[in-house]
């Protein structure tokens, strides 16, 4: 199987602008997937990219402090969504479609935790085989997968819609209540930026 090319080849950094982004909240080609409760006064969207070592980095080191700290309590609730850098990516995402929305992130974040593997592999493809076979994933199922080239279409439009409209320049792309968050030192500034909103 050929591996699926897909999206836009973007760089793996941080946006720049820091402006209110009009239509943020309401995306046009995939609804939100919410981590939280959908009452939480404060919402953080994230554009992550499953083959990204920045977005790995956050969502290893970074995310399970916001969410002790702000989801548990009800303080924050996150928006995940998906922008495709590579083929990769694209074949991650899915695979965590075909496994279905309330599996999704897990399915996302499994092949997060791998991604040594899958970028030192000399057969990429097969380790992606591998990783999606431990998840129940089998050799016929993995082939539907990303033989679906209408959800292809709705990732690349997402990605497209990510990049043209809200002006995400690559992954990943943080943003508090419709405003973008500037990471210039440390992802500790989307959390200032979350307490912050807070208070407000």
């Amino acid at each position: 199987m050929a591996m699926i090319v897909g999206g836009i080849a973007l760089g793996c950094v941080g946006s720049a602008k820091a402006d209110p982004v009009q239509g943020l909240m309401n995306p046009a080609v995939f609804q939100d997937n919410i981590v939280g409760v959908k009452t939480a006064p404060v919402t953080l969207v994230v554009y992550s990219s499953p083959t990204c070592s920045h977005c790995i980095d956050f969502h290893e080191n970074d995310l399970p402090k916001l969410q002790e700290t702000y989801v548990a309590p009800g303080k924050l609730k996150i928006a995940y969504r998906p922008f495709v850098r590579n083929s990769a990516d694209s074949v991650i995402f899915m695979l965590a479609n075909t496994r279905g929305q309330d599996r999704f992130d897990e399915t996302v974040s499994t092949f997060m935790s791998k991604f040594d593997e899958i970028a030192a592999a000399a057969n990429p493809e097969e380790v992606l085989r591998e990783i999606a076979g431990s998840l129940g994933i089998d050799r016929a199922g993995f082939d539907r997968a990303v033989a679906d080239q209408a959800y292809l279409d709705k990732l690349n439009a997402a990605t497209t819609e990510a990049s043209q409209k809200f002006g995400v320049a690559g992954t990943p792309s943080f943003f508090v209540n419709g405003e973008r968050v500037e990471v210039k030192r440390s992802f500790d500034e989307v959390s200032d930026a979350i307490a912050a909103a807070q208070a407000d």
